[in-house]
């Protein structure tokens, strides 16, 4: 070890304080950046094996081939690995011919490759190893009796015909017409007997909807002439430009929720969006970082600035110097990035050790699996890369600066004070306002600005930090919600009014519902609210122009027996749309308007024909590929018409003068900017907002829709299995169709585990963001008071007591304060405005002014820097005067 690194070792011993500071600096920085990946990898790998478990590992699958069009996939140089199933037919397994729901059997053969490409998943029994051999789901009936494995059944086996007589294969929906009837056939080919070997729980690309329920048998060595192969390709990043390929040949789709956590994406718009904020993200860790150590090392360099004058006047090189400082960040960094990267991977691995578990629940609703700890030698490496590169960058800057000092100016240690007399002249004001104290504070600001700068700079960077993680937040979650569909309720119960309904009765049995809900296992809360579409007309001068791409534009022969001629004057000047209204209860509509800043008491009135409405209308705009909103009403005061019940559907014609002279009008009175809690946006025209007590009287009884409300029951639960499988028993008991209430966030459980990793990763961002901020502005006030200990000696000598000297100190705190809040402010925005331009790519968000953030990171800057004042005065206090003016720094 030669003798520079010996001092530079001896000089870090000698301050411990400073020197143990700057490696937290580094731990916490290398942790931060090691938990979001390892947070990020975690989160990515679970999600990923769960999409696979329900959907299986195929990335494309072509649907609609011959066996020929099948072996040319086979044989594609793209192609890793591949499943084929061939469509064999329905069966017919019902006698209703006027309901054909639950009527068919939809039979496939699958091969060996199936069960783990496909991930088909038994209750029990086994896979079909021939074309005797079926699959089927468990409870259905032949003859009454319920088919249990090891069975034999026969089918009548056939094909689905449309009205012109056409195939519907791909397990199509049932054909009906506009009153419901069936418009499709089944054609018999033949009679099959099959034994059943296992019942089928779950494979990977369900038909929802379609006309028949999943069966499979084994391959035969008969060919078919409709075939499905699901492909696993070489290089899963290709997948949409694969389909993008064959899309004019054939029917495509790809796997995309696990293409998502393979991180493909068709949308390039999203994609655009998705690494900007992630860059954004990188850059902020980056600055906080590079801020937190950059200041430990320029107050390093400051503390060293008479031993390098010393050095250099006996010989040293500037390189020999430069070399000591880098000799500091490598043992600062030998210590920190390793003890940064485990404290990283173990807070994510203990978090996820305690809530790993909940987050798999809330994810899904069932106990399917436990997210874990994931992390990998590249992430590890990649971590303490990025904390190297910060600590070099950090460093560099003040190495540099030992080029241009002098011998005479570093032992001297004047360079950073500059007394001008112009400069260090302080307003009266400040002397009558905060007496000698405010004047020397003010004093020795303006003498020493490169000092004071770096505490303003750490500070400002503090402000800026915090208020972008709460922006990047903010942002995220924003976007999340708008992209993503996934409600904030978790089960849904729906009860239709009957024009018959309108009782005091149904208000009881409303009520009770209610009160059964809310008693449920793990319910938080349940919201209920009516809804009904409402045709009305509204003049097209009245709806915004860019509105007027995004109607039906329905005439009003639409709606009654007249023809179009007839409806024209009408139509010329009117749109005809649907509008929904919803009704909430008057003490929930009174909280509701409160909150949008408008006084409910007039909507409330009984002749007030004035509503309020929300007219955002969000849409996909495929040429763009972002995600966007318009506001479809040009003002608030227009009126509409709601158009009156048909009054007689058997007339061979109506006249629109007398329709239209039943309508009655409603007053768009003021715009609301949120719908109300638990409603989901219908993306209808408009949506009106009214309390209950006034809907007849609104609406009216004679209106087109006389069948009442829909009431929504909206639940949040904090375990929704444990609810919904609850509260299904208790309707049963109470002899309710159990099948009423919604599972909606098992619907929509992939949209749910984005919304969640985005919350979390903000939330963890926020916390280490808070914690550097805070270890930076210590670092910064500390240091730079401890250098002044000569300074404060020299004040006490000449009189200056504790208090006034702490009245001083709280002047510098206001400066310190008050400008970095000025530049804060603006970075902050600045940043906001880059989020906004960012996001903008793939959706329609609102500009976030982040008063709420730099609000509450000025409280905490505040906060901290009067802990760190009190702990540093705590230290000056113990000084002994003549020591300190003894020193020669």
């Amino acid at each position: 070890m030669n003798i520079f690194a010996t001092i530079t070792n001896r000089t870090m011993k000698q301050n411990k304080a400073r020197t143990i500071v700057t490696i937290i600096g580094v731990i916490l920085a290398t942790a931060m950046i090691s938990a979001v990946i390892t947070l990020g990898i975690s989160l990515q790998r679970y999600m990923y094996d769960y999409a696979v478990e329900t959907d299986g590992n195929w990335h494309v699958v072509a649907k609609g081939l011959s066996e020929e069009q099948v072996k040319e996939f086979q044989e594609n140089e793209e192609v890793k690995d591949f499943s084929v199933i061939s469509e064999i037919g329905y069966a017919k397994i019902g006698e209703n011919d006027e309901d054909l729901f639950g009527q068919y059997l939809y039979l496939q053969s699958i091969d060996e490759k199936a069960a783990e490409m496909l991930s088909v998943k038994l209750t029990q029994g086994r896979l079909p190893e021939n074309e005797n051999e079926i699959i089927i789901q468990g409870g259905l009936q032949q003859n009454d009796n319920e088919i249990r494995i090891g069975d034999t059944i026969s089918f009548p086996v056939g094909d689905r015909k449309d009205a012109e007589g056409n195939s519907l294969p791909f397990n199509a929906y049932i054909q009906v017409d506009e009153e419901g009837n069936p418009m499709e056939t089944f054609q018999e080919r033949e009679q099959r007997q099959f034994e059943v070997v296992g019942f089928l729980e779950h494979w990977g690309d369900t038909q929802v909807a379609g006309a028949g329920l999943d069966a499979f048998i084994g391959k035969g060595e008969e060919s078919q002439s409709v075939n499905q192969i699901y492909m696993e390709l070489k290089n899963p990043s290709d997948a949409f430009a694969f389909m993008e390929k064959y899309e004019d040949e054939f029917s495509m789709q790809g796997n995309t929720s696990v293409l998502r956590w393979m991180g493909v994406s068709g949308n390039a718009s999203f994609e655009g969006m998705l690494n900007g904020m992630l860059t954004i993200l990188i850059v902020i860790i980056g600055v906080g970082a590079v801020s937190l150590i950059y200041n430990a090392f320029s107050i390093s360099l400051r503390e060293r600035t008479t031993q390098f004058g010393l050095l250099s006047s006996i010989g040293a090189t500037k390189r020999q110097l430069r070399r000591s400082m880098w000799q500091e960040a490598l043992v600062v960094g030998a210590i920190g990035i390793p003890i940064g990267i485990l404290c990283g991977i173990g807070g994510i691995g203990v978090t996820l050790y305690f809530i790993g578990d909940s987050m798999a629940q809330f994810i899904h609703g069932t106990q399917s699996g436990k997210m874990t700890l994931q992390t990998s030698p590249g992430a590890i490496l990649l971590s303490a890369l990025i904390a190297f590169l910060i600590i070099c960058i950090s460093v560099w800057i003040p190495a540099a600066r030992i080029k241009k000092i002098t011998p005479l100016e570093a032992i001297r240690a004047n360079k950073d004070v500059r007394i001008r007399a112009k400069e260090v002249k302080s307003p009266k004001i400040i002397q009558k306002l905060f007496g000698l104290e405010g004047m020397l504070a003010d004093k020795n600001y303006k003498r020493d600005r490169k000092k004071y700068r770096a505490t303003v700079f750490s500070l400002t960077i503090s402000i800026v930090l915090f208020t972008s993680a709460t922006l990047f937040s903010n942002y995220m979650d924003m976007t999340g919600s708008f992209m993503l569909e996934a409600p904030e309720y978790e089960l849904q119960f729906v009860l239709v009014d009957s024009e018959e309904d309108a009782t005091e009765g149904a208000d009881n049995e409303r009520e009770d519902l209610l009160q059964m809900f809310e008693q449920g296992e793990d319910v938080d809360e349940v919201e209920l609210h009516g809804e009904m579409s409402m045709p009305a007309g509204i003049a097209k001068e009245d709806l915004a122009d860019e509105a007027t791409n995004h109607i039906w534009g329905y005439g009003l022969q639409e709606f009654y027996t007249i023809t179009e001629e007839a409806a024209s004057p009408f139509n010329e000047k009117n749109y005809y749309e649907y509008f929904e209204v919803i009704g909430l209860s008057d003490e929930a509509f009174e909280e509701y308007a409160s909150s949008q800043g408008v006084n409910p008491a007039p909507y409330m009135q009984k002749g007030n024909r004035e509503v309020l409405f929300y007219d955002n209308y969000q849409f996909y705009n495929g040429e763009s590929g972002r995600y966007e909103n318009v506001r479809t009403i040009d003002q608030e005061g227009i009126n509409i018409q709601i158009l009156p019940e048909n009054p007689s559907y058997d007339e061979e014609f109506q006249d629109p003068n007398t329709i239209m002279n039943g309508a009655e009008s409603l007053v768009l009175g003021h715009r609301v900017d949120q719908m109300p809690e638990g409603v989901e946006n219908s993306n209808s025209i408009c949506t009106i907002v009214i309390p209950e007590s006034r809907g007849e009287e609104l609406i009216g009884t004679n209106s087109y829709n006389r069948s009442g409300f829909i009431w929504c029951y909206q639940i949040q639960s904090s375990n929704y299995q444990n609810s919904y499988e609850d509260l299904t028993q208790k309707m049963e008991e109470r002899g309710i169709d159990k099948d009423a209430l919604r599972n909606i966030a098992q619907q929509y459980e992939q949209d749910r585990g984005i919304q969640i990793a985005i919350r979390i990763l903000s939330f963890g961002f926020i916390t280490l963001i808070s914690l550097i901020a805070a270890v930076n502005v210590f670092n910064t006030i500390s240091t730079n008071i401890m250098l002044r200990k000569r300074e404060f000696a020299m004040l006490k000598s000449m009189g200056m007591n504790m208090k006034s000297m702490k009245k001083m100190m709280n002047y510098e705190c206001l400066i310190y304060g008050f400008r970095s809040i000025f530049y804060g402010v603006i970075l902050s925005l600045l940043i906001s405005f880059a989020m906004f331009m960012v996001l903008s790519q793939g959706a329609a968000v609102d500009f976030r002014q982040p008063w709420e953030g730099i609000l509450i990171s000025v409280i905490w800057v505040f906060a901290v820097v009067f802990i760190t004042m009190l702990y540093s005065m705590s230290k000056i206090k113990k000084q002994n005067i003549i020591d300190e003016l003894k020193k020669d720094s």
